[in-house]
């Protein structure tokens, strides 16, 4: 009998329900849960382990296991996993296929129709990703649907609820947080407003707050431990494991001890349900304020909900449901079964698709062809992915609509054959119970098509592949000079910059204007489905104009995937930028009097990145982060002329044992001084603060003492550092606002007491995320950076004049010049522009290719 299944998988679990026989259940993927840890690990015959198994042999062998990728769907950065790199993407159609295997081998036969679900605020970029994924796993065509959906389906089967009513999701799960509001309809369940959250929070940092704590209360400095010992590595598996359980235990109990076992170290620690709470509160009302800010932005008064569904593991902290009641005033509905909510919603949103549910509640056959919306995606991932361990013995028959995996997976039920539960697995207890609740579908209203069916019959290719051919390689810059005294890192009077400007090449008018309308689709497909418009609201300032990128040819030197951070000139017209490759290898780059970049000598500790660079009388000095793991310190590079570089051996606050990770900005001050700032953990490790310290010639530098206003609730992270004509240091980069990340700017007259601007671009919720900073010409402060959550997100910069206002310009990329994916860091130049330095892409060779890549800014005129 054929039957559909709902996959979830998590940031840290992946679960899988299925329906059958006017029943939903959930299928235990595991030996002893039904859910599974969203793990794997490389085995040394390149076979790859999934969920227990792999958690378990990671506590010996790290380096060879992949977790918590789901945070990184959409990166271009490849995940080392054994050495080798994998895209998110890539590692999470390992664990469907691993799934779909499990499910299989239990159930005697493949599902019919297969439904996975996705964050509701993924763009078409990562929903692309995600079903590149499914056909790695050997499906031929699945089902979208957004969580919330998908937890509301699941509400909605077990509770009465009318039409047009309307339900907050709260999903706080082990790696994310998202909120939204669903409205029940007649037939299913739909996405009301906008979804908002962070991915930057969830039960894992709770984990990981709470390990720092019962590493205090033993007095084991946990940073300083060699995690290079196996003997360290594996008691601290085993301490973490520990203390997970411990976590979850405070949400029935108000008290737990952990046992602490290290070398030279054995007691036990007494953790109170009050100082958990007290560890995460701040993160959790942050929770709660993001939850309130998407109900409201929705139109809806909080109050007026039917009800809140809490989702996901996190939201069984009893902290969640207390202050979710007191700051929102809110009916709060706490899942039985909060890990397999989504997973149950899904099934039941897929059961539509296979048994045909008639309006007055009974069943009839599934209507024949694709029943609802069907949405054609990209084609599957070139190259065949990692394979997985096969366990299996006797061969199945497939449906259409399913591709049979490779030769080697074998299950143990043959065709037709149902199987009655897991299977009994040597040295455990056995599975647990699995989920299992009968649904009306008609009764309950869910007799509709919810989830966005998705075949490769009708395949679009996931990025054009039809652009103008970039100049060719050799093409150089020109040169601009200017006498701008704040522009050289020299100090006052001292320098002229020649920077950067642009190739022109003259293109026929046709073709012009095919490359437009292709770049224009381009645009609105991988920056998460936005289109210009709508990136203009979500921004939060409507974009008075455009800013048109112009520029040379990616920088393909040295070989790989590279991308610039920083960029600046010297008074006799060379061109300096620095940044790092995707295996993180620090890099630089020299371009001679405006020419083509040469691949400069950068040392490093195994791995590190030059994030900033400024100029001090005749030496070039960077600043950023090398080492790995516990050898990981804030680094300083010094050149003389930007080809050769030094890197400056371990001092002071720059060892590996002080705390201080890394330098992210870095100028140039009064009396022709440095100052550079970065994350600062010593005085709090749990979120960061940033600190400052100055240098006169780039090689000794010396914290400053004493300052104020880069310390507080959540981390302070300054991405990069300039100074105005008045001599006000200005520094750009994000803090804590709610739970999720929010744009900071912060202003300082003597780089001691700093004050965070209130003119930010655009509100919190809108989440710009700043990069870049430069004074133009003119005195105009430019900020460049992104905003919204696409991948790549949408680009956008901001400006702002001596009265204080900001205004919002919207970006565009030139034909001729590389499309534009990340600005970094921007270097004024005479004009009213800037070198702006990121990542882009182009055609090279018949490819589409994303390297290092450098552009002119060029103001068009006002809307």
């Amino acid at each position: 009998m054929t039957y559909p299944l709902g996959v979830d998988i998590g940031t840290t679990y992946t679960a899988a329900a299925l329906w059958r026989d006017g029943r939903v259940q959930t299928v235990p993927l595991g030996n002893r849960a039904n859910a599974v840890p969203s793990v794997l690990f490389l085995r040394d015959d390149g076979a790859m382990v999934v969920g227990e198994a792999a958690a378990r042999r990671g506590i010996t062998d790290p380096d060879r296991q992949a977790r918590e990728f789901k945070r990184r769907m959409g990166d271009d950065i490849p995940i080392l996993v054994g050495g080798r790199g994998f895209t998110a993407h890539q590692l999470t159609g390992e664990v469907l296929k691993w799934s779909l295997e499990r499910v299989s081998e239990l159930q005697g036969g493949p599902p019919q129709h297969v439904v996975l679900t996705h964050p509701a605020s993924w763009g078409d970029y990562r929903k692309n990703l995600l079903v590149q994924a499914a056909m790695s796993a050997g499906l031929r065509e699945v089902g979208l649907l957004p969580e919330p959906v998908a937890a509301a389906t699941w509400y909605a089967a077990q509770e009465r609820i009318e039409p047009g009513s309307l339900i907050g999701i709260y999903d706080f799960g082990g790696g994310t947080f998202d909120a939204s509001v669903v409205r029940k309809t007649a037939t299913g369940v739909e996405i009301h407003g906008e979804a908002g959250g962070d991915d930057s929070i969830g039960g894992i940092d709770f984990d990981h707050a709470l390990f720092r704590h019962v590493g205090q209360q033993a007095g084991v400095d946990i940073t300083q431990l060699d995690f290079t010992d196996p003997v360290v590595s594996s008691a601290m598996a085993q301490l973490f494991s520990s203390v997970v359980e411990a976590k979850e235990a405070l949400s029935a109990d108000t008290e737990v001890v952990v046992p602490v076992v290290l070398p030279g170290v054995s007691r036990q620690v007494l953790v109170t349900r009050s100082e958990f709470e007290e560890l995460i509160r701040q993160r959790v009302l942050g929770t709660v304020g993001v939850f309130g800010q998407v109900v409201r932005r929705a139109g809806v008064d909080p109050s007026k909900l039917h009800g809140v569904l809490l989702v996901g593991g996190s939201s069984r902290i009893p902290l969640v449901r207390q202050l979710l009641g007191a700051e929102l005033n809110i009916r709060v509905a706490l899942d039985a079964h909060p890990k397999y909510t989504v997973s149950l919603g899904a099934a039941i949103a897929a059961a539509p698709r296979v048994v045909g549910v008639r309006s007055s509640g009974g069943f009839a056959p599934p209507v024949p062809g694709p029943p609802g919306p069907v949405r054609p995606m990209g084609p599957p991932p070139s190259g065949p992915p990692p394979h997985l361990h096969p366990t299996q013995s006797r061969p199945m028959q497939y449906p259409a609509g399913y591709q049979q995996p490779r030769p080697g997976f074998h299950p143990q039920h043959g065709p037709g054959q149902r199987s009655q539960g897991a299977i009994q697995m040597p040295g455990n207890n056995g599975p647990a119970p699995a989920v299992s609740e009968k649904v009306d579908l008609a009764r309950s209203g869910l007799t509709g098509i919810t989830d966005i069916r998705t075949v490769l019959a009708a395949m679009q290719p996931l990025e054009p592949v039809t652009m103008t051919p970039p100049p060719a390689r050799g093409d150089q810059f020109a040169q601009i000079r200017t006498r701008d005294p704040e522009t050289t890192g020299g100090g006052a009077g001292r320098g002229r910059l020649i920077a950067v400007l642009v190739v022109v090449i003259i293109l026929a008018v046709v073709a012009a204007l095919v490359f437009f309308v292709l770049n224009n689709k381009s645009n609105t497909s991988s920056n998460g489905g936005t289109p210009p418009a709508t990136e203009s609201q979500a921004a939060g300032l409507p974009a008075v104009g455009k800013i048109t990128l112009t520029g040379q040819p990616l920088v393909i030197p040295p070989e790989g995937t590279d991308e610039m951070f920083a960029v600046t000139g010297l008074g006799n017209g060379d061109v300096i930028a620095v940044g790092a490759s995707q295996d993180r290898k620090a890099r630089a780059w020299l371009s001679k009097g405006g020419g083509a970049f040469t691949a400069a000598e950068v040392p490093v500790d195994s791995q590190g990145e030059l994030r900033d660079v400024a100029v001090v009388g005749s030496t070039v000095v960077a600043v950023g982060w090398t080492g790995t793991g516990p050898t990981n310190r804030a680094a300083v590079w010094t050149s003389p002329d930007g080809l050769k570089w030094n890197l400056l051996p371990p001092q002071g606050d720059f060892t590996p044992n002080s705390g201080f990770k890394r330098l992210t900005a870095v100028t140039s001050g009064p009396g022709n001084k440095l100052f550079a700032l970065g994350r600062d953990d010593r005085a709090d490790r749990t979120e960061g603060d940033a600190s400052v310290f100055t240098s006169t010639d780039g090689n000794t530098w010396q914290i400053v003492n004493g300052v104020t206003g880069l310390s507080g609730t959540g981390p302070q992270d300054v991405e990069k550092l300039t100074r105005t004509s008045d001599g006000t240091f200005i520094a750009v980069g994000s803090v804590l606002a709610g739970a999720k990340r929010g744009p900071a700017v912060w202003t300082s007259k003597d780089g001691v007491k700093w004050d965070l601007s209130p003119y930010t671009p655009g509100p919190p919720e809108a989440s710009p995320n700043l990069k870049g900073v430069a004074r133009l010409s003119d005195g105009t402060l430019l900020i460049c950076g992104s905003v919204g959550t696409g991948q790549p997100p949408p680009l956008s910069c901001w400006t702002q004049a001596k009265d204080q206002h900001w205004e919002r310009w919207s970006i565009a990329t030139d034909p001729a010049a590389p499309r534009a994916f990340f600005l970094n860091g921007l270097y004024p130049v005479a004009d009213k522009k800037a070198v702006a330095v990121g990542v882009g892409q182009s055609i090279v060779d018949g490819k589409n290719v994303n390297d290092a890549a450098m552009w002119v800014t060029n103001f068009g005129p006002r809307q």
